[in-house]
């Protein structure tokens, strides 16, 4: 048991160091909103105020927590960097002991199939790609894979410590963005089942986990004014008057999109992993459950959304990936050879043809962010490219599918992962491919040509700004040296493009979205 912990450990810790060297080998931030919008929150922890941006939507607390220390330690912009992916690195990492348990305890395998699963789950191209953004998706897939885990420790011994601690993984998962609330609300109503032998405890979770909820949405709305001066820009209720009957249809095709990503972009692995889970009778229903709030979620929130990665669509449904793929390695051992093969080979397929049909005129002709995508490799593009062809991706599903198969079925786990190793590390260096090109006709790209040379003492962003623009100009010139109001030694402005400047000002660089001008 010892020697097992040991290479658990072992392995963790070099999953760490190469997730970390992989998100340090990538320029950014990408998406300068929503990283300058954690950064700032983060900021505000630590007593140094937050970065200059006008209202954000609502954005959880969990991960400024562990951003502030940074801060507080006194990095500067590109430490501070660092020391996000560093943080996303370790919180991918530890989902490797996770899945381990998970596996082991709803499949019964042994340790070296459970530890390769493991591994295989935890190692998916985004999952790296995406570690060099300063995004909490790492933080919530570790969650949602710990919340069923104390799921499933709560359903063997229903004590209230169990139960208490699966309540306060779901509150964590709602505390790390309000989009997995309702993924939360399953979880706790799982605890509560649980315990519904032993009514003390049941009512003590149903009461935690209110309680939790209210505090964390407290909490971060108390983070985000005085972070940005404004609670957030939409809550439930102001999406909810944006959706109506009318928007069904539409929010039925996105949610399928986020479906059919997650067949293609796991090669149908995951729709094996789904078989496994929906086979446990205790823990298959609330575990499918939790997986339905976050399509439905997807579904939501991408409605009205006219990009192309609308429609078939990563980012939210990979928080669920790792566990349907850790499981799905097992599966494709333990279930029966035919049966896994025409989940293999049928799933793919149906889920090309979808993307084909789904997308409008020639959707899959335009851009698609690799960031939002769970591996551009896995996924069918061309290496380190961001367009996206549906029947490309279905074929390469295929094609990888039939080879984690082969493999699996000679029984030797180290067979398999000298297959899946170097597939998956394929598919990772094509999506940091994919996110270097990204990059360069990004807005932070743009600013950071656009800024070579100039000399900005300090700049005043102007609230129209699109935020990516004011985000990428403050993370440029140094949150210290941005602000949102005028002030004695205000060098330059950043206006929007149709706006007037002072009289006397000069034009010192113009972009796409805005025009910085330096005042007399």
């Amino acid at each position: 048991m010892r020697n097992e912990r040991g290479i658990r450990g072992a392995i963790t810790a070099l999953h760490a160091a190469v997730g970390t060297w992989v998100a340090t080998t990538v320029p950014g931030p990408l998406l300068s909103a929503d990283d300058l919008a954690y950064l700032g929150m983060a900021r505000t922890l630590a007593g140094e105020g937050a970065a200059p941006l006008a209202p954000q939507p609502p954005y959880g607390v969990l991960y400024p927590v562990m951003l502030a220390p940074g801060w507080a330690l006194g990095l500067d912009e590109v430490a501070m960097l660092t020391w996000a992916r560093s943080v996303n690195a370790l919180l991918g990492a530890l989902l490797v002991p996770v899945l381990f348990l998970l596996v082991r305890r709803l499949t019964g395998a042994g340790f070296r199939w459970s530890l390769a699963a493991a591994v295989v789950g935890a190692s998916l191209p985004a999952l790296f790609a995406t570690g060099s953004i300063v995004w909490t998706e790492r933080l919530l897939a570790l969650l949602v894979a710990g919340a069923l885990l104390a799921l499933c420790r709560a359903h063997e011994e229903p004590s209230m410590g169990r139960v208490a601690s699966t309540v306060a993984l779901a509150v964590a998962m709602f505390a790390s963005h309000p989009r997995l609330g309702l993924a939360t609300v399953v979880i706790i109503a799982g605890s509560i089942y649980m315990a519904r032998a032993r009514r003390e405890i049941a009512a003590a979770a149903a009461g935690l986990g209110f309680t939790g909820i209210l505090a964390a949405e407290g909490a971060r709305r108390l983070l985000a004014t005085a972070s940005f001066d404004d609670s957030g820009t939409y809550d439930v209720g102001d999406l909810a008057s944006r959706r109506g009957f009318d928007d069904a249809f539409d929010m039925v095709l996105r949610a399928g999109g986020t479906v059919a990503y997650l067949v293609l972009a796991t090669a149908g692995i995951a729709v094996v992993g789904l078989v496994v889970l929906g086979r446990n009778r205790v823990i298959g229903p609330w575990a499918l459950a939790t997986l339905a709030a976050v399509i439905v979620v997807a579904g939501w929130f991408l409605t009205g959304v006219d990009r192309a990665d609308a429609h078939l669509h990563g980012r939210y449904i990979e928080v669920y990936a790792p566990i349907a793929v850790a499981l799905g390695v097992i599966g494709m051992r333990e279930l029966g050879s035919r049966f896994v093969a025409a989940l293999l080979v049928g799933p793919p397929i149906i889920a090309g043809l979808y993307g084909a049909w789904a997308g409008p005129g020639n959707n899959w002709n335009q851009s698609r962010s690799p960031v939002m995508m769970l591996g551009t490799e896995a996924g069918g593009a061309p290496f380190g490219n961001d367009v996206f062809e549906p029947g490309a991706a279905a074929l390469v599903a295929l094609v990888v599918g039939g080879l984690f198969l082969a493999t699996v079925r000679q029984r030797e786990p180290w067979l398999f992962l000298v297959v899946a190793l170097p597939v998956l590390a394929l598919g990772i260096a094509s999506s940091l491919e994919a996110v270097d090109q990204l990059y360069d006709g990004a807005v932070a790209g743009e600013v950071s040509e656009g800024l070579e040379g100039v000399e900005i003492d300090q700049i005043v962003i102007v609230g129209a700004v699109a935020p990516n623009l004011g985000g990428a100009v403050a993370w440029e010139v140094g949150i210290d040296s941005a602000s949102t109001e005028i002030r004695p030694e205000t060098s330059h402005l950043l206006l929007p493009v149709d706006a007037i400047p002072p009289p006397g000002a000069e034009m010192a660089v113009a972009f796409a979205g805005g025009t910085i001008w330096q005042l007399r």
